[in-house]
């Protein structure tokens, strides 16, 4: 362990998380990658990151506001690798608890966001920034005592239909499957992206899979799977895609744990990840 400080930090997801993202630009229109950003500067602005608990914040006197400018300058820089350095080399060392790391998350997204309201940053800026963000919660995550998660990692799970999803009948099936197995399912059809985000933050599960039939729907998914990620960094994310969507490009633009085939392989799969995660 970096002995600079206490935390772990996944530069893996990191980069992933970031190129992900940024290959969003490539395939969604602007105004859904300009829906993207809000949501990711808006989320963590508010604070509603999964890992950022009410009770084990320090408060905002152990922030300090110069550290917060020079973060967001970072995030603003272009150097893709810096954010997350700053994070390491920076700020752990002068933070008492990872929440406090996702105070100087939120205090740099409050001030980006400010900056976007008063046209002081370019549309690319900010999405780039707000794919660092996003890659930086995806790194920060959740350890010890903070990723048991209120269910606890046993097999629960939320399933949901992509808003204006029409095929409903394959998730309703694999919920079956699922609870054949000894699985607590909470299905979710035709409901709203709010709907399934506020849903997701208050049962906290460990597993969440989406259903989507055709690539129609690709960028609502792909909005609603960051929205999860920033909620609940360490969940499990799968998704059950039609036959037409090619599953590569859906890896390449969704940030994806697994893309399910059938219902009873999706069983096997997602119990060995449960069981991987409690015994890693």
């Amino acid at each position: 362990m970096d002995q600079r400080h206490a935390f772990k930090f996944d530069t893996d997801r990191y980069a992933r998380a970031q190129a992900v993202f940024a290959s969003k630009r490539e395939i969604f229109a602007e105004d859904a990658i300009t829906s993207l950003a809000r949501d990711v500067i808006n989320c963590l602005a508010e604070e509603k990151s999964g890992a950022a608990d009410p009770a084990q914040r320090t408060g905002r006197r152990s922030i300090m506001p110069q550290m917060v400018d020079a973060f967001c300058d970072v995030i603003l820089g272009h150097d893709p690798a810096a954010p997350l350095r700053f994070l390491e080399d920076v700020l752990a060392p002068r933070v008492a608890n990872r929440n406090d790391l996702y105070e100087y998350i939120a205090c740099a997204s409050r001030e980006l966001g400010a900056k976007w309201e008063a046209d002081k940053v370019t549309y690319l800026q900010v999405t780039v920034a707000a794919g660092k963000l996003y890659a930086l919660v995806r790194s920060v995550g959740c350890d010890g005592a903070e990723r048991v998660h209120a269910g606890g990692r046993s097999k629960n799970a939320l399933f949901a239909s992509v808003p204006g999803e029409q095929h409903t009948l394959g998730v309703t099936i694999a919920t079956e499957v699922f609870r054949n197995a000894g699985w607590d399912i909470a299905l979710m059809i035709d409901q709203s992206h709010e709907v399934l985000i506020d849903r997701a933050a208050a049962i906290q599960p460990p597993v969440v899979g989406f259903s989507i039939s055709n690539s129609n729907g690709l960028d609502r998914l792909a909005r609603l799977v960051v929205s999860m990620r920033l909620i609940l960094p360490d969940t499990v994310i799968a998704v059950a895609a039609g036959p037409d969507i090619d599953k590569d490009m859906l890896r390449n633009v969704v940030d994806l744990d697994f893309v399910l085939t059938d219902a009873e392989n999706a069983v096997v799969e997602l119990t060995e990840s449960l069981r991987a995660f409690e015994t890693g």
